[in-house]
């Protein structure tokens, strides 16, 4: 179906490129002044222009290109306006060196929000969606940074300035803390749920022993900490279905190796109040590893 459709689209095209060619074509013919090809030699212009960003109108220096374009009302009660993405690349290069938004209203001038320089690497893109509100939209941006994977930012737009309000390299909540116990095992707790698991790490006993974690006894040879590592996944989803995007992230945590996983946190977050808050969070142990049940206080 897609590549139906993308034939259409491209027959639709050189169609009407055909016949603006015929009609000026025949204008040339008549006796009326004409200057022969104006109508295809603008829209072949105006195309152009939807792909070419003009640096001198904000005082830039060096090789920009547009790679992502994208529509949405960044700011409520006003109109929907055309958003860009502009990349500072070498000649021919592949590597965003830099990245700039552009904002390009209906009516009035454009401006741009630049991103922080730390921004940058391969396939950046954008795209609007509604984190704050359902009356208007921000900026979700993608860039792949390499060996550290996808980096996000959500960008809010209000009087012609952008306010990054999320970043995946540099948020760390929920807030994750583990330990080792006696008798191999694991506490996990995460402190804005107060959501707490104890995880069965006997299933490494052997594991463990060599590593001079634990005595053969079960007691444990000194404090480990439980590694909260990496992120893993992310997700924006309607959870509560309000039309309101909330972000899912899965995070890692590993044991006595750094690559010792252990168990995973995942946790929902909603920007409420002018901040993310963490909604919900449920923590899995690894598959081979199991959940202790807690004990139940009776008085």
């Amino acid at each position: 179906m897609k590549k139906g459709a993308s034939f259409l689209a491209a027959a639709s095209i050189f169609c009407i490129v055909f016949f603006l060619a015929l009609a000026t074509s025949s204008r040339a013919d008549s006796t009326l002044p004409t200057e022969g090809g104006d109508a295809l030699n603008e829209l072949m212009r105006s195309l152009s222009r939807m792909r070419t960003f003009d640096k001198t109108l904000y005082g830039l220096e060096g090789n920009f290109e547009v790679v992502g374009e994208t529509r949405g009302r960044l700011e409520e009660g006003q109109p929907v306006v055309r958003i860009r993405l502009i990349a500072l690349r070498h000649e021919d290069g592949v590597f965003d060196r830099g990245l700039i938004l552009e904002i390009i209203p209906p009516e009035g001038d454009s401006f741009i929000i630049p991103l922080p320089d730390d921004v940058r690497g391969f396939y950046s893109s954008i795209a609007s969606k509604n984190f704050i509100s359902r009356e208007k939209s921000e900026i979700l941006l993608t860039v792949n940074s390499g060996r550290r994977g996808e980096r996000f930012l959500i960008i809010a737009v209000t009087g012609r300035q952008g306010n990054i309000i999320f970043d995946s390299q540099n948020n760390a909540i929920p807030t994750v803390r583990g330990r080792f116990l006696h008798n191999y095992s694991a506490e996990i707790m995460v402190q804005e749920t107060g959501e707490r698991a104890m995880i069965d790490l006997s299933s490494r006993k052997a594991e463990y022993n060599s590593r001079w974690v634990y005595h053969t006894s079960g007691r444990i040879r000194s404090n480990v900490v439980v590694w909260v590592d990496r992120i893993s996944r992310y997700e924006f989803v309607d959870v509560d279905h309000d039309g309101v995007l909330e972000i899912r992230k899965v995070i890692n945590l590993s044991g006595a190796g750094r690559e010792d996983r252990i168990a995973y946190v995942e946790a929902v977050l909603k920007f409420v109040q002018g901040r993310w808050n963490v909604i919900d969070t449920w923590i899995s142990p690894a598959q081979d590893l199991g959940r202790i049940p807690l004990p139940r206080r009776i008085n």
